[in-house]
This record gives structure tokens, C-alpha cells and sequence, in this order.
């Protein structure tokens, strides 16, 4: 499993890592797989964040597609 490393950048929560074993930090403290998709779910969750947090996670190509997606869905 690959290394993952996104930066929350939200109120409590900070640095959410993914270990190459599967095991889950947030703020160097071990989280379960549920609490780190909640975590994940409330950076999401507001509009603020999302371009940060899919920068992080996907690859160039990855993001720029959706960076490429949400700028037409504004347009419509």
C-alpha cells in the first residue's frame, strides 16, 4: 500500500497520514480507517478545502481533470 499524506487544513485536525502497512495518523496520534474517513469527509465537506485536500491525493493528471469538472460545472 502506498504512503499518503493530505493536509486537512481545518480546526482540530491538521496532517491526516495513510502508512505503507494501511495504518492511519492524524496529528501523529493512531486513528481507525472510520475516523480517517470522517476526517476526510468533514475537510471535504467545505468548498474551502476540497481543492486542497484533492491536491494532496490525486496525481497532476488526476486533479487537473477535476479541477477541469468542477470549473464547468460553475460555468453551467
Amino acid at each position: 500500500m502506498d504512503k499518503l499524506k493530505v493536509c486537512l487544513h481545518k480546526k482540530g485536525a491538521h496532517t491526516l497520514e495513510r502508512t505503507s502497512n494501511g495504518a492511519w495518523i492524524l496529528d501523529s496520534k493512531p486513528i481507525t480507517l472510520d475516523q480517517a474517513i470522517k476526517e476526510l469527509v468533514e475537510a471535504v465537506s467545505d468548498l474551502g478545502y476540497w481543492c486542497q485536500v484533492a491536491k494532496d491525493v490525486l496525481d497532476k493528471e488526476d486533479f487537473n481533470a477535476v479541477q477541469e469538472a468542477y470549473e464547468y460545472k460553475e460555468e453551467v
